[in-house]
Formats: C-alpha cells, structure tokens, sequence
C-alpha cells in the first residue's frame, strides 16, 4: 500500500464509506487506514484459558501523545461520538446498529492518526517557522476556486458542516502543504541525465513488449494450438473473460465483431496493452417485456393521485428496502449521490407533489419530494419502486494472450513523475524524522506510535 500524508479528510471519508442507501451511487473512497475491531469475550460463567483483553482506558488517560500535545481517552470519545452525528446529519440516518461498534473502532483509529500527523506538522511547522498568515490563505484559496469554478463558500456549504470549523480545517491543511512545499519539496532535485535515462528505459520497453507481442503472433499463425499454452505461460490474464459483446468491443475494437467462434485475432493494440484474443463463444441477446411493471406502477400513480397514504402503498408495493423499512422515505442527500434520471427529477419537480413515472437502471420509480434546499444543493424524498428485469444483452466470451506496454512519455511526464515519487518519499522521511524528534506514544494503537502514516 503507498502511504500518503493527509489532513482533514480522512473521517468524512470513512464516514462516507458507512453510507447504505438505496438508489446511491456508490462512490470510491480515498483510502485512509485499515479499519479494525475489538472482539470482545462472550459472556459466560465457565472459565476460558482466553487471554482476556484489557480494562477500557479510562477518561483520563492518555491515548496519544506528540510532544507536549495529548489525547485522552475523554476527548477520543467525545470526537467519536461528533463523527458518528456527523454521519446522520450528512446522511439523515444512522449508522446500522450492527455496524456501530465496528464503526466507533475504524473511527478511533483514523482520529488517533489523523491527531497524530497533524500534531507532527504544527509543531514541525512552529519549529521551523512556517505560517499559514492571511496573504497566504488568500492566494491558496483563490487557486482551488479557480481549479474548482466554485467560491469558498459553496465549497463549504458543500461539506454541510460548521463553515468556521472547515476553514480552519482547511488551515490545517494548507499549514502542511506549505511545510512540505518550502521545507522538504524544495530540495527534490532531478538531473536532465536521470530523465533522459527513464525516456530511453521507456522506449526500450515499448519496443520488447512489441517485439515479444509480434513472436507470438507469428508463433500462433504457424501453430494456432500453441495459443492456450501461450495464455498459461505469458498472458497478465490467464482465466476467459465473458462480458457483454458492446464492452468486450469498446475494449478490444471492431476486430473482435468479425471473429467467428474459435477464430484468433491478430495483435489488437488496447489502452496500456496490447492483446491476441480467441473467441470462446457468443450468446445472443435476450429482451424482456417490462409492460407489466410500467402498468404495475401507473397504477400505483394512480392511487397516490387520488389520495391513499404513499408510505402505506410504499410498504405494501415498494421493491426497494427503504418501503418496508420507512415507507419509502430515502433521507436527505445531496446531488451526485443518486442516478441521473432520479437527480433530476428530484431537484425538477415541486415539492409535495406525486411526480411523474421516472425509469431508471433500477425499474420504475414515484417520487414525492418533501424537501429542498437549492442553496446547498440538497433534497429529502420519498419514493416507490417497481423493479424490472433488464433482460441479457449479447456476451462474448475469449481467452486473451495480453501484454502491458508503456505508454510513450514526454520528458515533462517523465520528469513530474519522478518529482512526485520523489517528495512522496522526502515526505514520508520527514514525517519520519519529525516523529523521532518529538516522540510519539500510542497505547490503543502501538503501529502508529511507530508510524503514523500505517
């Protein structure tokens, strides 16, 4: 796993990826820390020859420490529980009881972390005289509006939580880029001979990918047999593939169309690849009539339109979890977290009223919007749905002979590619001697005591 210095966002991430919601897109996460979880004994009158684990700490004591800052057990609680509201005003429901004790640990560690390097950077930052003063947060801030084409403002309406509090978590990021950037980034040096060397590496490899990619070809024109075993041996995707025809082409190209089954292909050039496939097989495609589902759903309109209770009708008729389990009711969420065709009926259509019938990936849905907020780009809504079955499309299914291959760099890439690798590690080596100077301690988490950034 490649480490990375973070601030700030790492408890909305892992509050983010707790989210179960119905109609949700599901959103990749950036990767903070593995999570972990305290089994605890059961409960018995019989003797166990089981270690037992340790007494809970007390308030008092201290869970962390960097330099002269500390943690206890108090204010770690007290944060966890801030999370963990946090989570249903951001998501309007709470986190699964079942997953909680699960959560609260992930939570602790992440808070302990997430203390511990911040309180690394400010005391390095004070030591080595860098401030975030206002000139300086100004033109940051101007920057990320520019990359973003949004204000601060938004920014912070966005992450719907006390605007003073994010500024000043935005601070504490600032503070570290530019500890980084003045103290450590600034002594990253590359040569013009260490980037003329990788571009010469990278051509090389271009060129022994193609050549290895042309033998093989030759070798399967004079003896089509010799393909599995070619597979087995050499290809990064050993298993056959099977997907729907329209992606397998998207990916391997028009080629693969003309292919009869048990016919090879010739060198199919693919993103950061190269690639000889075999068709296995191909299946035809299957439609299926959702005439019944879209009828099944007008009627439901219906008797909305006339007056019935739409939780009762909801929970009676509903394919989605959220009928039998509040009636329909989805909670608040913000754009971006539903299928287009819903998001855009939600934040279309008046509120209070029975919308029109919206076809999605998921079937048919009604959708009440009982509330929302265009300032901060949020809505609250209930709806019902009525599932469809999205048929078969056509699959093919191939064996595929695949080698990576470089792609051509420019001396520009090459060269922001080696910085990079470069101040990810000065930055690591430095959080690392920072650690050393000021002494770390960790008694709920002893790795990070050891390193922070695990």
């Amino acid at each position: 796993m490649q480490k990375k210095v973070f601030l700030g966002s790492a408890v909305l991430a892992a509050v983010a990826a707790f989210v179960v919601g119905c109609d949700k897109v599901e959103s990749t996460v950036a990767e903070t820390s593995e999570k972990m979880t305290v089994e605890q004994p059961a409960a018995s009158g019989v003797q166990s020859d089981v270690v037992a684990l340790p007494p809970m700490p007390k308030d008092a004591d201290v869970i962390a420490s960097v330099g002269e800052a500390k943690m206890t057990w108090a204010e770690l609680t007290a944060k966890v529980d801030e999370t963990i509201q946090m989570y249903s005003q951001m998501y309007g429901q709470p986190i699964p009881s079942e997953e909680l004790p699960k959560a609260k640990q992930s939570f602790r560690r992440i808070i302990v972390q997430q203390f511990i390097i911040e309180n690394i950077i400010v005391q390095a930052a004070a030591a080595n005289g860098v401030v975030v003063d206002d000139a300086y947060f100004a033109q940051e801030v101007a920057a990320i509006e520019k990359e973003t084409g949004r204000t601060l403002d938004e920014l912070l309406a966005a992450r719907k939580g006390d605007a003073e509090k994010l500024k000043e978590d935005l601070r504490k990021g600032l503070l570290e880029k530019r500890l980084l950037d003045e103290k450590v980034f600034s002594k990253v040096q590359i040569s013009a001979e260490e980037v003329q060397a990788a571009l010469e590496k990278n051509l090389a490899e271009i060129a022994l990918a193609d050549e290895m990619m042309a033998g093989y070809a030759k070798q399967i024109a004079e003896t089509p047999a010799s393909f599995e075993d070619l597979v087995k041996a050499n290809s990064v995707q050993k298993m056959p593939i099977e997907r729907p025809e329209a992606a397998m082409t998207e990916l391997f190209g028009e080629q693969l169309t003309k292919l009869k089954e048990g016919e090879i292909s010739s060198v199919i050039d693919i993103p950061g690849a190269k690639a000889i496939v075999k068709v296995l097989s191909r299946t035809a495609a299957k439609t299926v009539d959702s005439s019944a589902a879209k009828a099944k759903i007008d009627s439901i309109r219906e008797r909305l339109l006339k007056g019935e209770d739409f939780a009762a009708l909801a929970k009676e008729f509903s394919d989605c979890p959220s009928g039998a389990r509040d009636g329909g009711n989805l909670g608040t969420f913000g754009k971006g977290q539903m299928v287009p065709e819903f998001e855009q009926a939600v934040f279309s259509q008046p509120v209070g009223t029975i919308g029109e019938v919206v076809q999605t990936a998921f079937g048919y849905h009604v959708i009440k919007v009982t509330s929302r907020d265009e300032a901060n780009g949020t809505a609250s809504a209930a709806h019902i749905l009525v599932k469809t079955d999205p048929g078969t499309p056509a699959t093919i299914s191939l064996l595929a002979l695949i080698t990576p291959v470089p792609q051509v760099m420019e001396e520009a890439e090459i060269r922001a590619e080696m910085e990079n690798v470069r101040k990810q590690q000065a930055a690591i080596d430095f959080l690392a001697e920072q650690r050393k100077t000021l002494g770390v301690t960790c008694t709920l988490f002893p790795e990070l005591a050891a390193d922070p950034l695990k």
